[in-house]
C-alpha cells in the first residue's frame, strides 16, 4: 500500500508541476476570458487515461505499478476538473452564459471522445 501511494504521490507531483508550466504557457497567450488551458488539459489528460488504460489492460509486461503511476500520478495531478468546475462557476457568475454552456459541453463532450481515440488508437496500434 506505502508503494502505491508513494507512486500516486510522485507522479501526481510530476502531473502538478505540467499542468503549472501549461496553464501559466496558456494564459500569457491567450488571457483569462475563457478557460483555455482547464480545457484543453482535460481533454489532454481525457486523451491520455483512454490510451494508458487501453495499453495497461491489453500489453503484457504493462505493469500495474506503471498505470498508477500514470493515471491515478500523473493524469490524476494534470487534470483538473476542480478547476474545471469552478471555471465554469465564474463565467456563470459573470453572466456569460453561452461561454460557461460552450465551455461545459465542450470539455465533456471532447473529453470523452478524446478518452476514445486513446482507447482507438491503442487498438489500431495492436492491429498492426
Amino acid at each position: 500500500m506505502l508503494r502505491s501511494i508513494l507512486l500516486a504521490c510522485l507522479g501526481g507531483a510530476i502531473g502538478s508541476g505540467l499542468r503549472v508550466v501549461i496553464t501559466t504557457f496558456v494564459i500569457e497567450r491567450f488571457g483569462t476570458a475563457f478557460p483555455y488551458a482547464t480545457m484543453g488539459i482535460n481533454i489532454v489528460g481525457s486523451f491520455f487515461i483512454g490510451f494508458v488504460i487501453e495499453l495497461a489492460r491489453t500489453r503484457e509486461g504493462f505493469s500495474p505499478d506503471a498505470r498508477l503511476f500514470l493515471t491515478a500520478g500523473i493524469l490524476g495531478g494534470f487534470t483538473t476538473f476542480s478547476a474545471f468546475s469552478y471555471d465554469a462557476l465564474t463565467l456563470m457568475n459573470n453572466r456569460e452564459m453561452l461561454l460557461t454552456l460552450a465551455y461545459v459541453v465542450g470539455s465533456v463532450a471532447i473529453g470523452i471522445a478524446a478518452a476514445h481515440w486513446g482507447v482507438s488508437l491503442v487498438r489500431a496500434m495492436a492491429a498492426r
